[in-house]
């Protein structure tokens, strides 16, 4: 009889613990994880509407330039010996700027 005792093929209570505790951060970090994926699609989706916000704004004032007290911006590109400055003038507002070359 003391031989049957010996022969016990259940899982001890140190392998059911591990077990349940290696379960329990698998299910926090996937927890955590999804957490971050939904604070990074709220700020993405800030963005987007505030860039298209300012697209529509463009779009609705073509002829309404937000310029600086300068004027309009001078935008000049130098490469392959050569050097082009284009004048564009800006549209928007809120740090969401577009812009449109002049005289076209």
């Amino acid at each position: 009889m003391g031989r049957k005792l010996r022969e016990s093929r259940g899982e001890t209570l140190v392998e059911l613990l591990a077990a349940i505790l290696i379960a329990a951060l698998s299910a926090a970090m996937l927890f955590t994880c999804c957490m971050a994926s939904v604070e990074m699609d709220k700020n993405a989706q800030k963005s987007d509407d505030a860039f298209y916000d300012a697209l529509s704004a463009a779009e609705k004032q073509q002829d309404k330039l937000l310029q600086p007290a300068g004027g309009a911006v001078t935008v000049t590109v130098t490469g392959n010996g050569k050097t082009d400055s284009i004048t564009v003038g800006l549209y928007g507002g809120e740090d969401m700027y577009s812009y449109k070359k002049e005289g076209s």
